[in-house]
């Protein structure tokens, strides 16, 4: 299922540099921009490139999210079982994300999904509230992360005596 270049460069990079986010907060390494937006545009490009394929339904996706895997794993050389958990846990943010923002639209609007998916414009201004919902995942994520790492009195002198 092929994706409109502009809906791909308005929605689908952004898109992409959000899962990249997530998957740096979920794995613990904060938000370090300088390496989340290059990780991202690679995610974005090849998400571009197999969308092009001609494979079945939700293939992609699971193409996709092996590829976020090993280039996770490759990039931050973290070990296999956090580029697994950080993927998964953007798979799961980006499946609530657009259950729930396209249903709220759907309500919303009254308009079909159909419709909504095949007039660009409003394909593309659907895909915000989750590209939002990513980077505030992402944010939340890192705090969480971070808490758990310091958490009350971590590091404190004669706290483990």
């Amino acid at each position: 299922m092929r994706i409109p270049f502009i809906a791909w460069l308005l929605q689908g990079i952004p898109e992409a540099i959000g899962i990249a986010a997530v998957m740096y907060a979920v794995a613990g390494y904060g938000l370090p921009w300088r390496s989340i937006l290059p990780t991202g545009l690679i995610f974005g490009v090849f998400f571009y490139l197999i969308r092009w394929l001609p494979i079945a339904f939700g293939i992609n996706t699971l193409i996709n999210f092996l590829f976020t895997i090993l280039v996770f794993k490759k990039i931050t050389s973290c070990n296999l079982s956090i580029a697994i958990r950080s993927g998964l846990a953007v798979l799961v943010t980006v499946v609530i994300g657009e259950n729930v923002f396209i249903k709220f639209l759907v309500l919303v609007t009254g308009l079909s999904p159909e419709y909504i998916y095949n007039n660009l414009w409003l394909r593309i201004i659907a895909g915000w509230p989750n590209v939002t919902f990513l980077f505030v995942v992402a944010v939340a994520a890192t705090r969480i992360v971070n808490r758990k790492k310091t958490g009350k009195g971590a590091g404190q002198v004669g706290e483990y005596q």
